[in-house]
């Protein structure tokens, strides 16, 4: 019975293990100097899966049991390209041997002057490139390395890169991050702390022939010198070499490097570039420097992005400086007609990669077609590990450790956020503009002011017009409690013929009504408010040092007057919030005003002196030093009415 019950588990396994991908290891070396070659690309059934080596020219690759009888290809540039059928899986390491194969250019007949053969290379984009949207999966890789090389942080991962056809220019497109893994290696409490954003976006701003980069835009070609190099080979074909910089004296041109253009097809292979000084400065991110590389590899008959290489220093205002290094690795190729991921699936930029919330782990990738770190890098990693075992053993022992809970992997774990952070993540601020609730009746008003006792003295008289409405703004700062319950705290201001500042405090409510979607939140809230709305009367001299209102002193030269209302009051709000990215969303609100306190006052400000030392009083209506006239007629009652409804629409922005 138990050798039956054997046999019958291993016929159930046999095709659950059949349908599992085997991994091909291998290594690719120069065949004369036997060194390893890096970045040469590794391709299986026509380019539809492949890899790329790395700084030690090894390689991994996820073959699926429906490749497996595909052949192997291996390309670089100035190699001949290398084919074999693949070998039986799993096997020891594969070793590959490339030979050198240039291909001058006299073997071809150049008519065309350099800048002619770029334009060609453009004009047959669309004959060269998706025409559809196509799908890539693929590898990214990033880091922040200290000078010797030592990564603070790596982070890894999977990533489903949907594209646009390549007829029409652009930097569109959707990244959908599959799965994650980091190690962050930052000093444990450190106070502030750059998180980077944009990384896995090299997918799409180092494709520089569907972005058509300015070295290759129609309309900045003048700003360029064009030469050819001494040419060399892709896969058997011939390519032309084509150097680019600034003409001399031009500070419109942001890129140096070359590009490499198939003689036959005129198909941009790829091209290395880096930022001049002059595209520096105009780069909205500042460094000091910034170097790319970019590949491209065939399959059914059109080119895709194979691989993108990044590389970005700076010098930072704070903390260590920047020398971040990030690529991205084509494995699959979807050519059929790719939906758009939904709106909650996507990456946006200002996403930050290192904030997922899984440690790394060296293992987890064994099945899944990766860059292969560097041998440099592994080390690294291995002595940061090493580090942290040593220093574990001084620090003083968890609970858990002393009641004998095993110890987890030996991996770097991820540093807990600092209290700074965690309150940065928590916050948004905004800005809205909208319609204050003003019913003004056309009126004439004279206001003469006496204080007792005082020399200075004020009569003046202002026409105010009718108006049902008056402008109004609003600057906003929000603070969660959870998800979707935050305190708020605001400061307004209202315009036109009349002034006034106030602000508002309270709590806010909002939940999202398409959770499956772009997120439509539905906003409920409830503050107390405070606003004055008035209308200068002018300013004034005054004669006395000494003069005090209200039991402040006003010893200023000039003086302003200014009448006006105050109005405590409950606000109830309704509105809508769509969010437009992860960042910014979108208000709009109405909100009902419930008078709890109206007082009517005449503000008599200072208006001279430095700004941060200017004194101002009120006096409440009617008082014996105060005189009003309305229309001609005594009274304490002013020609405007706040109302009870109030409009606005705004932005709010998230921090974090």
């Amino acid at each position: 019975m138990r050798c039956l019950l054997l046999i019958w588990l291993v016929l159930l396994a046999g095709p659950a293990l059949s349908q599992a991908p085997a991994v091909l290891r291998g290594q690719v070396v120069d065949a004369e100097t036997h060194q390893p070659i890096p970045n040469a690309q590794v391709g299986v059934a026509d380019n539809r899966l492949g890899t790329s080596t790395n700084d030690d020219g090894r390689f991994v690759l996820a073959i699926p049991p429906a490749y497996q009888q595909a052949r192997l290809e291996v390309a670089l540039l100035g190699y001949r390209k290398h084919s074999q059928a693949l070998p039986p899986l799993p096997g020891p390491e594969l070793r590959i041997e490339l030979r050198i194969s240039p291909a001058a250019l006299g073997e071809v007949q150049v008519t065309a002057s350099v800048v002619g053969i770029v334009r060609e290379a453009v004009a047959r984009i669309p004959r060269n490139y998706p025409v559809r949207p196509t799908q890539l999966t693929g590898f990214y890789r990033e880091s922040d390395n200290e000078p010797d090389g030592r990564p603070r942080y790596l982070v890894e991962g999977l990533l489903t890169v949907f594209k646009p056809g390549y007829q029409q220019r652009g930097d569109d497109g959707e990244i959908r991050i599959q799965q994650s893994r980091k190690v962050d290696l930052r000093p444990a409490g450190q106070l502030v702390r750059i998180d980077w954003a944009g990384g896995p976006f090299i997918t799409q701003y180092g494709d520089f022939v569907h972005r058509r980069a300015q070295f290759i835009d129609l309309k900045h070609l003048r700003d360029y010198d064009y030469r050819l190099a001494p040419g060399s080979s892709y896969a058997g074909r011939p390519v032309f070499v084509v150097v680019f910089g600034p003409r001399a004296g031009n500070r419109r041109a942001d890129f140096a490097g070359q590009m490499y253009i198939d003689q036959d097809t005129y198909a941009f292979l790829g091209a290395e570039w880096h930022y001049t000084a002059a595209g520096l400065g105009r780069s909205p991110n500042r460094a000091d420097s910034r170097s790319l590389r970019v590949a491209y590899q065939p399959y059914a008959g059109r080119w895709h992005l194979k691989t993108v290489w990044w590389q970005t220093r700076a010098r930072l205002p704070i903390g260590p400086p920047l020398n971040y290094f990030g690529e991205f690795l084509t494995t699959a190729i979807d050519t059929a007609q790719a939906a758009r991921p939904d709106y909650v699936e996507r990456a946006q930029y200002h996403d930050v990669f290192l904030r997922n919330a899984v440690a790394y782990d060296s293992a987890f990738w064994q099945g899944t077609t990766t860059l292969l770190p560097p041998e440099s890098l592994r080390k690294a990693l291995l002595d940061q590990q090493r580090q942290q075992r040593a220093d574990s053993l001084f620090r003083p022992t968890t609970p858990s450790a002393a009641a004998g809970t095993a110890p987890g992997p030996a991996e770097p774990t991820q540093q807990p956020d600092n209290p700074l952070g965690r309150f940065f993540s928590r916050f948004r601020y905004g800005a809205s503009v909208g319609a204050w609730p003003l019913a003004v009746a056309r009126a004439e008003l004279a206001v003469a002011y006496a204080p007792a006792g005082y020399r200075f003295g004020a009569q003046t008289t202002a026409l105010i017009t009718d108006q049902a409405l008056t402008g109004w703004s609003r600057v906003e700062y929000q603070y969660e409690l959870t998800r979707e319950l935050t305190v708020t705290l605001a400061t307004q201001y209202v315009f036109r013929q009349f002034s006034g500042r106030g602000w508002a405090a309270g709590l806010s409510y909002q939940h999202n009504l398409r959770p499956r979607h772009r997120p439509l939140y539905g906003r409920v809230g409830l503050a107390y408010t405070c606003q004055t709305v008035g209308r200068q009367l002018g300013t004034f001299t005054n004669p006395d040092d000494g003069l005090r209102v209200a039991g402040t002193n006003l010893g200023a030269d000039r003086l302003s007057l200014r009448l006006q209302t105050q109005a405590d009051a409950l606000q109830p709000t309704l509105g809508l919030g769509l969010e437009l990215s992860h960042k910014f969303e979108l208000v709009a609100d109405a909100s009902y005003l419930l008078p709890l306190r109206t007082r009517t006052q005449l503000e008599i400000a200072e208006e001279s002196g430095f700004f941060l030392t200017r004194s101002s009083a009120t006096v409440d209506l009617p008082a014996a030093d105060v005189s009003l006239r309305v229309n001609g007629q005594p009274g304490s009652t002013l020609p405007w009415r706040q109302q009870h409804w109030l409009l606005s629409v705004g932005l709010l922005y998230r921090l974090r």
